[in-house]
Formats: structure tokens, C-alpha cells, sequence
């Protein structure tokens, strides 16, 4: 029947828009939480010299990163909100911007956050840009990466 299944669509999308509004609904001048890379709060661990090899490797092949202050100062924000509303915001992340057209995202297990120029293209609004990174937040904190190295 055509009429449920575009009720079924009409539903879905209204329930995946008030997810998305939630995820940036947080007050973040209550929250503290050093995130982004260069950011002037960062109080992140130093890399170990495996993680730094790590991730220069994964910038140059990406085309570098992406350097706006602007969008660093967005992105910030955007993950303060996240870690706020997390079930551990004792976790720190670094986000990377990847000057690349290609669009994908990713995360490694020390709270790297890795998001291309051609993915953010895409993000008409922060509650977009907030499923994003909460999506590869979800990777560290569930620590799928971790686990993976593991059964290798």
C-alpha cells in the first residue's frame, strides 16, 4: 500500500530530525572539554610517536589537513556538546579536518576524529555535523577499533 509506506518515510524522518536536534541541544557554557586540535583548551594527552607516525600518515594521504579557523572553532563547539551529553565525557578527542573532496569520516582508538572537507560539504546544519561526530565518537567509546586490533 503506497499511502503506509510514505506515512512509514514521513515518520522516520520526522524521528531522525528529533534525534539530530537533540544531539545539539546541549548547553555547552556549563561544559569544559578540550577537543580540537590546535584548539586553545587542549588538554590532550601527547601522542606517542606510533600515533603521531599514525596520523601524519593519514593527513598526507588526504591531502593534508584542513586548516579554518572558523570551521575548527564550529567543530569545537559542536564536539564540547557531545562529550557534555556522553556517557563518558572523561574521554578527550582530537578532530582533524582532511582536505579531501572524498566524503567519509573515521576515528582511531586514542580519540583521533578524522572528517573530510567533502563530508562537511554535505552537512546542511550543526545537527548534521553532530551525527557525524558523535557517530565516530561512538567508535572510541565502544572502543571497536581497540577490540578489532585485538582479535587480529
Amino acid at each position: 500500500m503506497p499511502g503506509a509506506r510514505v506515512l512509514r518515510a514521513i515518520l522516520l524522518a520526522c524521528g531522525l530530525s528529533l534525534l539530530l536536534t537533540a544531539c545539539a541541544g546541549v548547553d555547552v557554557d556549563r561544559f569544559s572539554s578540550p577537543v580540537a586540535e590546535g584548539g586553545a583548551r587542549s588538554q590532550l594527552p601527547e601522542m606517542t610517536p606510533a600515533q603521531k607516525r599514525e596520523h601524519e600518515r593519514l593527513v598526507a594521504s588526504y591531502g593534508g589537513a584542513y586548516d579554518d579557523p572558523e570551521l575548527k572553532a564550529l567543530i569545537q563547539q559542536v564536539v564540547e556538546r557531545l562529550v557534555a551529553a556522553s556517557e563518558r565525557p572523561d574521554l578527550r578527542y582530537r578532530v582533524t579536518v582532511l582536505n579531501s573532496p572524498a566524503i567519509n569520516a573515521f576515528a582511531l582508538p586514542d580519540g583521533s576524529l578524522y572528517v573530510t572537507r567533502g563530508l562537511l560539504a554535505l552537512a546542511n546544519d550543526t545537527s548534521e555535523l553532530s551525527s557525524v561526530l558523535s557517530h565516530e565518537m561512538a567508535h572510541v567509546i565502544a572502543r571497536h577499533a581497540s577490540i578489532r586490533e585485538d582479535q587480529t
